[in-house]
Formats: structure tokens, sequence, C-alpha cells
């Protein structure tokens, strides 16, 4: 069954892509078919207070959400001279609702979200798409999936936190803080921050290996990047111990650690990383919904224990975030300049991405609970040959780890999540014990 609902709004226009949602499309247009991994999902689970929600309530409010947020009317589209957006004044939602027994649910809802998050958006398509799990006439459920161009994993939970308060509340006072029109203006303007942040870049990729996976290795398996994820109740337990004990954030402490293995495992002096960085380190950007991630770039070279190296490279971290902002374009064209220089591709294709809405208060009182390795499904194309995600995974911290098995065989991906899992819970115990 499908409902419709219109939306309107009093702000529209066209404008190039922002910095990181041209990222998020290069990536994207690399990537191809399989780039549906790319697409944001989000599942609410309609508040009980205020009692039932009947599906026209439930549009309503979705059409508001619409309103409010300019990215969410945005139509990515491409145009002769490169991709660009046109932010809609109007339109119409349609959304998806599927009827269950009310003992099923959850399982409809996991099943509706993931059929919507199954493909990838097209050119020009309207970049939310939505469905409502319905049962007894009352919604249980809002399933959004969202076009990672217009919204980052941030950014959805903007959208669904606004969702939620519309519900329970039905108006939200405060505008939001900005806007994906606002934001490619202020970038416009900020081409002299861009060329700082690409100067630092290029200055540390000619102390870098020209890739931190450069050999093909074996013939890799059917897909070739394989994913694993290994759920931890002791590795989130020790990165917690780790990072009260040293002044960081877990994500700090786990992004460290990572790349002291890799310097093993490649052995490379120095070890390169792109962390993945949200770049909403103001109250202008904390609530805008758009996509503003962008690659830092962090590099490791000889080390002591994890403990001291997680102080000695805190100003390295930090300095890999603030680098973080660049015009996409130029520093494309600096990595291609640097790349003919050397006669080899010059990019560390090795990220860090932290997938959690937030650090678990609770994650360094209980390290109760087994470790489990699971295998996900493969794909056949990643814009990264070596990618580290945290996420929360059964009830805890889960380190997805996705590579190309050409380069990185399935055995060699399990036994360093393991190593991972050991290395940061001896260094929590020596912490403890000191």
């Amino acid at each position: 069954m499908q409902l419709s609902v219109d939306f309107a709004a009093d702000r529209s226009g066209t404008a190039e892509l922002a910095w990181g949602q041209r990222d998020i499309w290069t990536a994207i247009q690399r990537v191809g078919p399989d780039a549906r991994y790319f697409n944001v999902p989000r599942l609410l689970a309609v508040p009980r207070a205020g009692g039932p929600r009947h599906p026209s309530a439930v549009a309503a409010a979705l059409a508001e959400v619409m309103r409010r947020h300019d990215a969410l009317r945005s139509l990515v589209r491409l145009g002769v001279a490169g991709p660009y957006q046109e932010v809609a004044a109007a339109g119409t939602l349609s959304i998806e609702m599927v009827e269950s027994a009310r003992g099923d649910v959850d399982d409809a809802a996991a099943e509706l979200v993931a059929r919507l998050a199954g493909r990838t958006f097209g050119d020009g398509e309207q970049p939310l798409r939505a469905g409502l799990v319905v049962c007894d006439g009352a919604v249980t459920h809002v399933a959004l999936v969202i076009n990672h161009v217009v919204a980052d994993w941030r950014a959805a939970d903007v959208v669904v936190r606004d969702l939620r308060m519309l519900l329970l509340r039905g108006v939200i006072a405060r505008p939001p803080s900005s806007q994906v029109l606002d934001l490619v203006r202020e970038e416009e303007a900020a081409s002299a921050r861009s060329d700082r942040a690409i100067a630092q870049w290029e200055a540390l990729l000619r102390t870098v290996p020209s890739s931190m996976f450069p050999t093909v290795v074996g013939s890799g398996t059917t897909p070739k990047f394989a994913r694993a994820v290994l759920s931890s109740p002791r590795l989130n337990h020790a990165a917690h111990v780790l990072a009260r004990g040293t002044g960081v954030s877990t994500a700090t402490v786990l992004l460290v650690a990572v790349a002291m293995l890799l310097r093993e495992l490649t052995g490379h002096e120095v070890c390169a990383i792109t962390p993945i960085v949200h770049n909403r380190f103001s109250d202008r950007t904390r609530d805008l919904v758009s996509s503003l991630n962008q690659l830092g770039l962090f590099t490791l070279g000889p080390c002591g224990s994890l403990s001291e190296t997680l102080v000695s490279a805190y100003p390295a971290v930090l300095a890999s975030y603030r680098r973080a902002r660049f015009d996409s374009l130029a520093l494309h064209a600096m990595v291609d300049r640097m790349s003919a220089d050397r006669g080899v591709p010059m990019f560390p294709l090795c990220c860090f991405n932290d997938l959690r809405p937030g650090e678990d208060p609770g994650g360094a009182d209980h390290a109760d609970g087994e470790s489990e390795l699971e295998w996900l499904p493969g794909m056949y194309r990643r814009s990264c040959d070596f990618c580290v995600a945290l996420m929360r995974w059964k009830g805890t911290l889960g380190v997805e780890l996705s590579a190309d098995t050409t380069r990185l065989p399935e055995g060699e991906m399990a036994a360093l999540l393991h190593r991972l899992e050991a290395f940061v819970v001896g260094s929590a115990r020596r912490e403890c014990a000191t």
C-alpha cells in the first residue's frame, strides 16, 4: 500500500554540491551498482506516549520534517558541468505502508527498512524514502532511508530526533541552525581554509607509502571485498579504560591501535589512515542536515606502548580532524598532480569511520560476554581497499573490517580483528596494573 503526502516550504534554490556532498557523490559514482551500501537507513519506533498514531498523522509529521530541512528536498542531478542540487519548494512524498500482526512488527520494520535501502538513489530522485509499519490501524515504526549525498549519519540522527519530537509534541519551536544552501555559500568564501588543509595533505602524502596495501597477494574471494564484524564487550570495556586513563575518546584509542597494528602488518615505516570526520564542531553545524563528512589524514611512525602512543599521537589525531575541510575538487587535483609526478597513485585507501551515535556511558563498566566474529555479505566494489568502522552491534561495540581480499585475505582480516581485541585488552590491563 502507498500513502502520499504533500510538503511545501518557503526556501528553494539551485547550487553546487557542498564539499562533503561532492566527496560522497564521487565515491558513489566510483562504486557503481554496489553503492547502495552508502544509503543511510534509520528506524524509529513510534513513541507510546500520546496514544496510537494514525498513518495520516505520521505522514503529516514527515511532511513537516521535509519542510524544516532543505536537504530532504534536495534533488541531486548530474549536469554538463558536473553534479549540482535543486532544493525544491514543494513536492509529494510517497510512503510505503506494511500491515503487520502485533507480534511481527519488529521483523516487519527490519524487512521494510532493508528493502527501502536495497537500491541506490537515481539521478534527480527524491532523497528521502519512507515507510510505515501499521498494526490495528496505528503506526508502530517509521522506516527512513536517506541519500548519503544529502545527509550523513549524524544528520540522519537529527532527522529522526525531529520526527520523534513532532510525534510527541506536534511542533518544534526552534529553527534549524543552518541549511545546506547556507553551507554552500559559506564554503565558496572559504578558499583560504581549503588551501591550508590541502597544503598539509600534500606535505604528509610525501612522507607516506603510495598505498597502505599496494600489492596484490592472491586471487581473492567472490565478491572481491569481504566484510567481517567483531562484537566484543571486552574490547568495548578496554577502550573505555584506556580513554579514561589517557584523556582521549574511545574512537582515538581504536584509531591509534589500528594504526599501530597496520604498521606491524604491512611493514611500512609510517602508517597513513584517513579517518572520516563529521565536521560538526560548532553550534552552526551541529544540527545541520547535510553531508559534512570528509576525510582527515592521520599518520603514525615509530611508537611505544599503546598508552604512551595515545598521549604522544593525540595532537596528530586532532590535527587530522582539522584538515578534513577542503574543496574536494582542489584536493583531488593535487593528488592527481602528485600521482603523475611519482608515477603511481598516491592515496592511502585505508579509512576509519566511527558510526556510533555517541560514547556509551556504561561501556567502561561491563566486560562480560563472549566475543563473536561474523562474516557479512561481501561486495564487488568499494571506494576503499581497507576500512574499519565502529558501530553498536548486538548491544556492545562492533568493529567492522571490509577489505580487498586480493590484498588482505580473509584469514588475515579475521586475525587482525582478533589481534586488535587482544592488543587493546592487554594494554588496558597493564594500564590498570600501574
